[in-house]
This record gives C-alpha cells, sequence and structure tokens, in this order.
C-alpha cells in the first residue's frame, strides 16, 4: 500500500510540475501572443503609409508625363514658328 501512494504522491508531483511549466509557457506565448499583434498593427499602420506614398507617387508621375507631352508639342510648334521665322527673314533679306 505505502508503495501505491509512493507512485501516487510521484504522478501527483510531476503533474503538478508539469502544470507550473505550462502555465509559465502559456504566459510567455500569451505576451508573445500581444507583442506580435502590436508588431502587426505597427505594419498595418506603415502599409497604409506606404500605399498612400505610392498613390501620391503615381499621380505625380501622370502629371510629369502629361507635362513631358506638352513640353514636346511647345517643341513642335517652336520649331515650325523657327522655321517659318527663318523663312521670312529669307525673303526679306532677298528683297533688300
Amino acid at each position: 500500500m505505502d508503495s501505491n501512494l509512493n507512485v501516487l504522491e510521484t504522478k501527483v508531483l510531476e503533474a503538478v510540475e508539469l502544470i507550473k511549466e505550462l502555465r509559465s509557457e502559456n504566459q510567455r506565448l500569451t505576451n508573445r501572443n500581444g507583442e506580435l499583434e502590436g508588431l502587426v498593427t505597427e505594419m498595418e499602420a506603415r502599409l497604409g503609409g506606404l500605399e498612400e506614398e505610392a498613390t501620391r507617387l503615381n499621380h505625380e508621375l501622370e502629371e510629369a508625363s502629361q507635362q513631358a507631352g506638352n513640353v514636346e508639342d511647345y517643341e513642335e510648334k517652336r520649331k515650325e514658328i523657327e522655321d517659318k521665322v527663318g523663312g521670312l527673314l529669307e525673303k526679306l533679306e532677298a528683297l533688300g
């Protein structure tokens, strides 16, 4: 009977120790989960900021492309005017 009590006592003590270890591990994991949730929240905020920045930069790029197209148009018109003025100057020189 004593040996059965000793075996039972040993098993209960092992179970108590295992429960302590599991509670400690559970607390550690709960803390880590909180840290990771905070990190996820921070990353989501950063991602939102990056998405806004990407949208802004895309808008600026579209505007710059449009302005580049306008510059090309103005350059073509400038060349046309230069050619016409050159032709008119040649005609004036021929008269004079």
